[in-house]
């Protein structure tokens, strides 16, 4: 019998993947020009755990924007539409392991890698800011790239502790990679950077735009510092780099930060500049924001992210 209502396709029915995209559970067929995957990991942190949920609920916050796989988004503030004709997949998570990071970082390397050699764009739901290193790492084939990275902290840190694959240290360890260019790191604010940190990342050449400078200059130092950037670069957010009025569930928040507003603006002017070959979204942790509104921010300014990279193609 016909269904005389169609296909309603509301947020809470089907399976949660990533604003419904197609579940890709094979990644030897994987045919998208965008492929989201999650990284569930939250032994890097030395405070709140929880970010190891946070694929999961930004996947179930996204569901709003169930639409989008099938006909883009219409974005009022520009009278543009977005993502028209562009496919998509979520391929699930990186196998991780508990307690075991090398074996879970690898895994991950190996999905970020296998998702760059089919052809798509991948998109990394965190997980704390540590997966950024395996994530980067497993872009080589787009070497070389820029890292531009939006944060409250540095994340320079050689090790804490003999520790050197943590939250604090991703950064550090994809400098050491032999295809990784120049790191731009935006919204750097707060009491707990230590000083052998600032001068390590200021050292080897990270150009580092406080939110300090930010207030006196606006953007205008993050247009100049764009100017230095490289033909592709791959793009960190972490939820943290946010103001905690805008992304309050994150376990590491720092008072005064940027706007989501500031971040829209950082990422479109980010597209005119270079190529976005890849981008994650990390410290997402629904353990404390009950109400959902850091996952929602996270899955709308990764749909408004990539509408931008899919603008200028």
């Amino acid at each position: 019998m016909k269904d005389p209502v169609g296909v309603v396709n509301l947020p809470f029915t089907g399976i949660a993947s990533f604003a419904k995209f197609p579940i890709c559970d094979n990644l030897d067929t994987l045919n998208a020009d965008v492929a989201v995957m999650g990284i569930p990991w939250d032994e890097g942190v030395g405070s709140v755990p929880g970010t190891r949920f946070g694929p999961r609920a930004i996947r179930e916050y996204s569901t709003r924007l169930g639409f989008v796989k099938e006909r883009g988004y219409y974005d009022v503030s520009t009278e543009r539409e977005y993502l028209k004709g562009v496919t998509f997949a979520d391929c699930g998570d990186a196998d991780v392991l508990y307690l075991d990071v090398i074996t879970s970082f690898d895994r991950a390397t190996a999905m970020v890698r296998r998702i760059v050699e089919r052809g798509a764009l991948p998109v990394v739901l965190g997980g704390d800011h540590s997966v950024s290193f395996p994530a980067v790492r497993g872009m080589e084939a787009h070497g070389p790239i820029d890292i531009v990275h939006v944060d409250a902290h540095l994340d320079f840190n050689d090790s804490v502790g003999g520790v050197t694959l943590a939250n604090g240290s991703p950064f550090k360890r994809a400098s050491e990679l032999p295809f990784v260019r120049r790191i731009i790191q935006i919204g750097i604010r707060g009491i707990r950077t230590r000083p052998a940190t600032y001068f390590a990342a200021r050292d080897h050449g990270n150009i580092i735009i406080t939110m300090a400078r930010i207030r006196r200059e606006g953007l205008d130092p993050v247009w100049r510092a764009f100017e230095a950037l490289g033909e592709r670069c791959y793009l960190s957010i972490d939820t943290d780099g946010l103001d905690p009025s805008v992304a309050p569930g994150t376990g590491s928040p720092d008072p005064d930060g940027l706007q989501r507003w500031q971040v829209a603006e950082i990422v479109r002017e980010l597209t005119k500049r270079s190529r976005i070959v890849g981008f994650d979204f990390v410290e997402v942790n629904p353990m404390v924001d009950p109400s959902g509104l850091t996952a929602l921010v996270a899955a709308t300014t990764i749909v408004e992210t990539l509408g931008q990279i899919f603008a200028g193609r």
